[in-house]
């Protein structure tokens, strides 16, 4: 249909939030009105454009059922990037521009994201009796796949995508089991008990207002507690009403001061949440960094590392849907941000190839690929809200961390253990 494929091209030209019915409309070569009879609004475009692409570039993929994981995915990667090669644009869309419209598209993309992934883990459990099978859950994969597939189609190097085939599959090759033992990432052993202690402790509350009157403070004092204030009303607001629907207004109220005082820092409501994302992103790396070189083995900095960006966004999540989940919605200023974010923390697994002799042998793509199915599985807990039970994901996230240059049977000792130590620790 002329209205999806005008979706399509427009969405990923200008970014979804700058489209405009008239514009998709005219792009189309239809009159709004004829718009309106196929579609409610906008954003109802945008689901039927994002289920177009969907059935073209996922639904056909051949996916491992009980033969050998590395043909299938060797397949479906081929499959995938020769789709997103030639169509370039709708790619984007389903990948990146469909993150950035409301609650409906993003219900619908999740819906969409289950359906796929359930059939990788069935294909992945349904391995045959005295073969390998993969100890990483779906989401690790379709989080690593689609994280390195995005860096390419939004610098338009989708050439390149072939290219990386081999160096997935030997980095998704370093979390390979024997069928026997289980799948011990899937399991109920992979995460944290409800009641382990929270790490770190929990981070002192957002800036209050000050005294009213003359209170005599300097003016470098009283800047800052108004900026402070104004990043985390940013931060309330965006995750409240969304960057689309979020205000001038909305920001001054929550902050408790007034337009003149938020004109003073910034110009407009993006600057305020480039701000704001910039604040909070420093924030995290510096804590993160702090306690990553607090231990002295490797397993353990990752762990800490993990501890401490889990605990972080459990104490301020409104900060951290800013950062990684409305980013999408405020525009390639605050994507380019959030992907840094991803790019910063490979820093942390640059020891990992000098572990073991073997792990110098893995590809530099696996940094990539961890990095983004690390940060796949934080953005969906903050995405849906559940950024509570996001310091139970730890061991999770260590394993996919540390299994590719330790291997896997060792990156499970070494995260039991440190969890183990986490729990003892708490309790005493």
């Amino acid at each position: 249909m002329r209205l999806l494929d005008a979706m399509i091209e427009l969405a990923t030209q200008v970014g979804y939030q700058q489209v405009s019915i008239a514009q998709v409309s005219s792009r189309a070569g239809v009159s709004s009105a004829t718009f309106y009879e196929q579609f409610a609004d906008k954003e109802a475009c945008l689901v039927a454009a994002y289920w177009d692409a969907a059935r073209r570039m996922v639904a056909p993929l051949q996916l491992m059922d009980g033969g050998d994981w590395s043909a299938a995915a060797r397949t479906a990667l081929e499959q995938l990037f020769a789709e997103l090669q030639a169509s370039p644009d709708a790619g984007r869309l389903l990948l990146v521009e469909s993150q950035a419209a409301g609650p409906r598209m993003r219900a619908e993309r999740e819906e969409a994201l289950e359906r796929f992934e359930r059939r990788i883990e069935e294909g992945l459990d349904s391995a045959r009796s005295g073969g390998e099978t993969l100890d990483v859950p779906a989401t690790v994969l379709v989080g690593a796949v689609r994280s390195i597939a995005v860096w390419r189609l939004r610098s338009h190097a989708e050439a390149e995508l072939p290219l990386l085939v081999d160096d997935l599959l030997e980095w998704m090759g370093s979390y390979t089991t024997p069928v026997e033992n289980g799948r011990w990432s899937t399991s109920a052993k992979a995460v944290l008990p409800v009641d382990a202690p929270a790490f770190p402790p929990p981070t002192p509350p957002p800036p209050t207002r000050l005294p009213r009157g003359r209170h005599g403070l300097p003016a470098g004092v009283i800047a800052r507690s108004q900026l402070t204030r104004l990043v985390y009303g940013t931060a309330e607001v965006m995750m409240d009403k969304g960057y689309a629907n979020a205000t001038v207004t909305d920001i001054v109220a929550a902050a408790g001061v007034s337009r003149e005082v938020f004109y003073q820092h910034f110009s407009d409501k993006l600057h305020a949440f480039l701000e704001a994302q910039r604040y909070s992103t420093q924030e995290v790396l510096d804590a993160c960094a702090a306690a990553y070189f607090s231990a002295e083995e490797w397993p353990e900095r990752v762990w800490n590392a993990l501890q401490t960006l889990t605990g972080l966004i459990v104490s301020h999540p409104s900060l951290a849907h800013l950062r990684l989940v409305e980013c999408y919605a405020a525009g390639p200023s605050a994507l380019s941000r959030s992907e840094d974010i991803v790019r910063s923390f490979t820093v942390f697994l640059g020891e990992g190839y000098r572990y073991r002799p073997e792990a110098g042998g893995l590809p530099r793509l696996s940094s990539q690929a961890i990095a983004g199915a690390i940060f796949e599985i934080v953005y969906r807990h903050i995405a849906r809200g559940e950024t509570a039970a996001l310091s139970g994901q730890v061991p999770l996230l260590a394993y996919v961390a540390l299994a590719p240059f330790t291997g896997s049977q060792e990156a499970i000792r070494l995260v039991t253990e440190l969890g183990t130590r986490q729990t003892s620790n708490g309790a005493r």
